[in-house]
């Protein structure tokens, strides 16, 4: 995908507003402009550029504007180049936007291109302060991108987060209605045993939420559908059980 990046960057052409709004920024050295485009449950893809015209387009986990503070949101025509590849790779695009952000970004980065010089400042910046957001990419090999590219590919209801992988499980049809807290509870028991913590913010109708951290995503034997599935199974055993007592 590296490849198919640093392609997309020299085919962008990307004026930016920057120094039109010099006189309202506190330091326009440390703000960049940013146009992103995303799909739901896939990584989005930005380009942000500086004052001196300075470039990086980075695949990354989540959209910075849903992490970070815009100061300006802008109307900016997307480059053609970047909507062609996004669609090309995740098939359509849900989100675009655009506006000024003060640096750092604190977004985990899956992939990086561009001006190399400036990459590595934000690499050093980020390991004197002990943060990990655009150097998440360096323990993020070929195998474990495609593994992750997979899974959001998959039937799972998901949300990739800087904090891990939110996975959303549905009320099986095996359970009762009036038995959904019963599973629920069951379900909070046997996360807390996997040592997995909830999503922060759950989606409708599911009855339960895990956070899977990165570090066991890439573990090299974890397999997230494999992981789901058995743990309903699981899950189901102790629901049996337990209603054959009623």
């Amino acid at each position: 995908m590296k490849k198919e990046m640093e392609q997309v960057l020299k085919e962008i052409s990307l004026p930016s507003p920057l120094k039109n709004y010099e006189n309202k920024l506190d330091n326009i050295h440390l703000h960049v402009f940013v146009v992103t485009v995303k799909r739901h449950r896939f990584p989005s893809l930005f380009i942000m550029e500086d004052v001196s015209g300075k470039k990086l387009l980075n695949l990354s986990v989540e959209n910075p504007f849903d992490r970070e503070p815009c100061i300006y949101k802008l109307s900016s025509n997307v480059p053609e180049p970047l909507l062609e590849f996004y669609t090309e790779f995740f098939g359509g695009v849900d989100v675009i936007s655009s506006g000024i952000f003060r640096t750092p970004l604190r977004v985990k980065v899956l992939r990086s291109v561009g001006d190399e010089t400036w990459l590595q400042k934000i690499f050093l910046r980020e390991r004197v302060k002990g943060e990990e957001f655009f150097t998440f990419q360096q323990r993020v090999s070929d195998e474990n991108l495609e593994k992750l590219l997979r899974v959001v590919r998959s039937n799972l209801r998901l949300i990739l987060k800087n904090e891990g992988i939110d996975v959303f499980l549905d009320v099986p049809p095996w359970v009762k209605e009036d038995h959904i807290t019963l599973i629920h509870e069951i379900g909070v028991l046997l996360r807390k045993k996997e040592g997995i913590q909830p999503a922060q913010n759950p989606m409708g109708q599911a009855f339960l939420s895990l956070r899977i951290p990165y570090d066991r995503f890439f573990e090299r034997n974890f397999n997230l559908e494999s992981f789901v599935k058995n743990f309903l199974e699981n899950v189901r055993k102790i629901y049996e059980i337990l209603v054959s007592m009623l």
